[in-house]
């Protein structure tokens, strides 16, 4: 009861200084959380931000987490380089397990979905929330690009360097410096091909 009590406590307390805003609220906000996560460094969070399992989250050297945006790492971990932002509304989940791990200098459009988890389906006798879950960790390189809505789903490794551009989704390793589009995600090209170096 004490438990449940003091978690309520705190989820009424985020849920307060995530709505705060201005220069006030982005500074309460950076406070509280930089005392919440596992590992923080300089870091931005926008209005209407949520945070689940923050023991879990690494945000390492400086981040900027727009409005909007959730993270649940639960059941899972969640690690982010620096200089790596999250336009609004993004949705990083490893709340049943696994790791997603971010590397540095990635920008993130709004409204991406990265899950590390997948229902179990295969049975058509049993219903789907009771055949539990396939869980595999997602790993994003340094560099990469992930443009608005797309999708990332668990076991995908995405290169140093490429981009995905808005509205795909990836279920499968995305080599370096390669761009890809499209559901499911295909390659139409690789950065640089055809073009001089400055």
């Amino acid at each position: 009861m004490h438990n449940l009590f003091f978690k309520e406590l705190i989820a009424w307390v985020e849920g307060i200084i995530g709505a705060l805003p201005g220069r006030t609220g982005g500074m309460l906000r950076r406070i509280w959380f930089s005392r919440r996560f596992k590992e923080c460094g300089k870091l931005h969070i926008g209005t209407g931000c949520r945070f689940v399992g923050s023991d879990s989250i690494i945000l390492r050297g400086t981040s900027w987490i727009g409005d909007s945006c959730y993270f649940n790492a639960d059941g899972g971990t969640i690690s982010v380089g620096e200089w790596t932002a999250f336009n609004h509304g993004a949705h990083i989940n490893a709340s049943v397990g696994g790791d997603i791990i971010i590397g540095s200098n990635c920008p993130i459009g709004p409204g991406v979905v990265m899950r590390t988890a997948n229902h179990r389906y295969v049975k058509p006798n049993t219903k789907i929330q009771a055949q539990g879950h396939v869980i595999a960790n997602i790993i994003i390189e340094d560099d990469v690009w992930i443009g608005a809505n797309a999708v990332i789903l668990g076991g995908v490794c995405i290169g140093r360097g490429a981009v995905v551009g808005a509205g795909a989704v990836v279920s499968r390793d995305v080599p370096a410096l390669a761009v890809v589009v499209g559901v499911p995600a295909k390659i139409i090209k690789f950065r640089g091909e055809g073009v001089a170096e400055e």
